[in-house]
């Protein structure tokens, strides 16, 4: 069964429509309809979104699972150990230029997580993306795997996944004063520009979670 089929199940046993899931989680309302006619691909803000209001895992939307709470690791972990080992499904592709599209279903690939990343941390507050463009060169390359911490917020400075001007998904160093209306996106590659986001279009601006971890080598910062 599908991603697509599966919240469609979950509409149908609540006997409930896609739009008025919309209203209650904050989707386009024509969201499903979207999905199924590609106009639109789910995000994984979107999806978290949904398998938080069903109570269904991660994992079951993306079809790792007919468990509806999952195969990964519990909500709450209890304790920590030096041989715990979490794999993450590498949900898609992040621009790291401008101009780039999400495309956040999962890919077919898993990545085995170091655990002192995760420690005593929410693992469902983690997920794992697929870097594309070079705007971030070298600091990140193009094809890298990225761990992203989820928030909506980050401090200045922070290098963060961050959707604008509607379905477009980067990821950048984020930088900001504080009571100011704006917010620059910028990159490591000298090559690419600086981008000012200000005034109403911070409504259209959303911080999906901060890069904490590069999968090459090393911890990145």
């Amino acid at each position: 069964m599908t991603t697509l089929e599966k919240i469609q199940e979950l509409l149908n046993k609540r006997n409930m429509s896609a739009y008025k899931l919309s209203l209650e989680i904050g989707l386009n309302k024509t969201f499903l309809t979207d999905w199924k006619n590609s106009k639109a691909k789910p995000s994984a803000d979107a999806l978290t979104k949904i398998a938080d209001y069903f109570n269904v895992s991660f994992d079951y939307l993306l079809g790792r699972t007919e468990n509806p709470k999952g195969i990964s690791a519990p909500n709450v972990l209890q304790t920590y150990s030096e041989n715990d080992i979490y794999s993450f499904p590498v949900i898609g592709t992040i621009a790291a230029g401008y101009n780039g599209f999400a495309d956040e279903e999962y890919t077919g690939e898993d990545i085995v997580v170091p655990p002192h990343l995760i420690k005593t941390h929410n693992p469902n507050d983690y997920f794992v993306l697929q870097v594309k463009g070079n705007s971030m060169y070298p600091l990140l390359e193009d094809g890298d795997k990225v761990l992203v911490k989820r928030c909506n917020s980050v401090d200045s400075g922070t290098i963060a996944a961050v959707g604008y001007n509607g379905n477009e998904v980067t990821v950048k160093k984020v930088e900001y004063v504080n009571g100011e209306d704006w917010l620059r996106l910028i990159p490591r590659n000298p090559e690419y520009p600086v981008k000012t986001i200000s005034g109403s279009d911070l409504d259209q601006c959303h911080i999906y979670g901060e890069v904490v971890y590069l999968f090459r080598d090393k911890i990145i910062f």
